[in-house]
């Protein structure tokens, strides 16, 4: 089984993105790096491109953290 394309969601702008779109595109890295992580070696991409889609989701989370920092946290009862 040969790998998927990889997601071009890699190479964006994160800080432009809003909250659906940065989970959206962090679901479409992660299934990508899951496919890549578990595919035969002749299929696998090189390491260096691996480490810059999970530089990416590192981005994502940060972004996500940042979003949701300025919410108010809800209160228990």
């Amino acid at each position: 089984m040969s790998l998927p394309p990889r997601p071009a969601s890699i190479y964006a702008d994160f800080s432009a993105m809003n909250a659906k779109e940065l989970r959206l595109a962090q679901e479409e890295i992660w299934a990508w790096i899951s496919v890549a992580e578990s595919a035969s070696y002749d299929d696998a991409p090189d390491d260096d491109f691996l480490d810059s889609a999970r530089d990416a989701l590192n981005d994502i989370i940060a972004e996500r953290r940042a979003l949701h920092s300025d919410e108010s946290a809800p209160r228990g009862g």
